[in-house]
């Protein structure tokens, strides 16, 4: 049922596109199968515990241009929308839940947040996550945004501020 999910609609359907899209879209399964396999952990040893179901709710998954390519090739794979049917918050706290980045050539960043939206920065796709208010020294209801963008070899931000040697 996952995989329909994330049935590809490409229109012209050339292999070129579908290229494209497949390093993106095998993350995004990596991703669900491992998250699968922590929903299942959750009720090892319980005789009585039923099947649990990782239920994927639309919003989980969205093609993006994180690259400035001008291609929907990218994914932003959201687990605020990713739930484990028998421990609804497996990945879910007052920071939010997982947000993995994920480039067309199969990279993947991770945060966590709540809210993300693209916008840009100087002509080039910039991600913001709303993060918890404590990453900004803060309380966690306080606004705090982290600022991600995409280059050829990773993905770039503002380093924490624990690892600043300032």
């Amino acid at each position: 049922m996952r995989h329909a999910l994330f049935a590809l609609a490409l229109t012209a359907g050339s292999a070129a596109a579908q290229d494209d899209f497949a390093a993106a879209q095998a993350s995004v399964d990596v991703i669900l199968a491992a998250a699968m396999d922590e929903c299942r952990a959750a009720v090892v040893g319980d005789p009585q515990a039923p099947e649990p179901e990782l239920v994927v709710e639309p919003p989980a998954v969205t093609w993006v241009d994180l690259d400035g390519e001008d291609y929907r090739n990218d994914v932003v794979l959201d687990f605020n929308h990713v739930l484990c049917s028998l421990n609804f918050s497996l990945w879910h706290g007052t920071g939010g839940s997982l947000i993995h980045l994920i480039t067309s050539d199969g990279r993947v960043g991770t945060w966590t947040g709540g809210l993300w939206r693209m916008d840009s920065f100087g002509g080039r796709p910039l991600v913001l996550i709303g993060r918890h208010g404590g990453r900004c020294d803060g309380y966690g209801a306080q606004p705090c945004v982290e600022a991600v963008s995409v280059f050829e070899d990773g993905f770039s931000t503002i380093r924490p501020a624990e690892d600043d040697p300032r």
